[in-house]
């Protein structure tokens, strides 16, 4: 059985510290094979630095509505502050459509569990309705059916781009992954793996890395549609270059759950 591996970014520049927890995970996760995204085409992405009494993380996030952010549970947990870029692809560069928000505010799951991370979403409120523009929006549609296997679907994120560097990407980037049944993950992980997770295929060196963790996995559905169907939760201890599977929360598992607190 592999291990798994939570991914947490402690510093923008994106030093690593991994700390190994009971059942062999660590904590954050990247997009291998990837390639930039273009200006407004996930204009839901959000990019959360997030401030804990002890250590400052990265975390991916997407936009449900002009008030809450969807993302992993591991990136709310003992948060005190989320700043929050909006808007832009970049995370350096100037943008006149990038928007900068901050706030204190979030929901995590009540059965959020950071050894096995059962149960890994979480939610961002921020303190204003952000206004929507062609580069910021929020995503058509979160999780309303299940993925079946062999879904093509895609992964976006600003987490590493390759094992060695351990730098973020500037740039958004995105790569299509491929949804697999969830007993072919468990024989990678064992029974690690539950209803709740989708798992998507490492072939070609495709898929999430570290400081992916919250990103959203995204089904286009068409006429330029998008779904979010899972949260970026965890990689194989075998690193991002693996052809193990990632592993997502699937967002279908959590819809009355995101309803009753978002209303979306």
């Amino acid at each position: 059985m592999k291990l798994l591996v939570i991914l947490l970014c402690f510093h923008l520049s994106c030093t690593w510290s991994l700390e190994v927890k009971l059942d062999g995970r660590k904590i954050g996760s990247r997009i291998i094979g990837g390639q930039a995204a273009r200006a407004g085409q996930f204009p839901h992405a959000a990019a959360i630095t997030v401030q804990t009494s002890d250590s400052r993380i990265f975390c991916g996030g997407t936009l449900i509505n002009q008030e809450w952010i969807l993302t992993a549970g591991q990136c709310v947990d003992g948060a005190t502050l989320f700043t929050i870029q909006l808007g832009s692809n970049s995370l350096v560069e100037n943008d006149p459509n990038k928007v900068q928000v901050a706030s204190s505010e979030y929901e995590i799951h009540p059965d959020y569990d950071p050894l096995t991370l059962e149960n890994d979403i979480g939610l961002i409120k921020l303190r204003m309705p952000v206004e929507y523009s062609q580069y910021l929006n929020s995503v058509n549609f979160v999780g309303t059916h299940y993925v079946v296997p062999t879904t093509r679907l895609m992964a976006i994120g600003w987490g590493q781009t390759n094992n060695e560097d351990s730098e973020l990407s500037n740039d958004l980037m995105w790569t299509d992954v491929v949804a697999l049944s969830n007993d072919e993950c468990r024989l990678v992980y064992g029974n690690q793996i539950t209803n709740s997770t989708i798992c998507v295929e490492g072939n070609y060196n495709e898929g999430s890395c570290y400081g992916d963790t919250g990103s959203g996995l995204l089904q286009d559905i068409g006429k330029g549609y998008m779904m979010h169907v899972g949260i970026a939760s965890f990689l194989s201890g075998n690193g991002c270059e693996s052809t193990d599977p990632s592993g997502y929360v699937r967002t279908f598992s959590y819809r009355d759950w995101i309803k009753n607190i978002t209303g979306v």
